[in-house]
């Protein structure tokens, strides 16, 4: 039963997600998988539903934060390409623009 759970709740959480930003999309799934995977070790111990808390909670936490880093460098790329397709144009009008006198 707790496998097909885990599975529904992935299903669940990557459709919950779509259309989100990185960030967005890095604390649901880590929230995800830290539930899951707190809720294994809390039952171990004896307290499954405080180590869902506790793991969903450092989960979000964690994937909010690479989801943040990963959106960063997308936005650094998109800079750099957007400046290089500014100088090319530069340079292409400055050969093609015949000489003002």
């Amino acid at each position: 039963m707790s496998g097909k759970f885990l599975i529904i709740c992935f299903v669940v959480a990557t459709l919950a997600v779509t259309g989100c930003t990185k960030t967005q999309k890095g604390a649901g799934i880590g929230a995800v998988g830290g539930a899951a995977g707190g809720a294994i070790i809390g039952a171990a111990v004896g307290s499954p539903a405080m180590g869902a808390a506790i793991g969903a909670g450092a989960g979000a936490l964690g994937g909010a934060l690479i989801g943040d880093h990963l959106e960063s460098k997308d936005q650094e790329k998109e800079k750099e390409d957007l400046q290089k397709q500014l100088d090319e144009e530069k340079a292409k009008n400055q050969t093609s623009s015949p000489p003002q006198q």
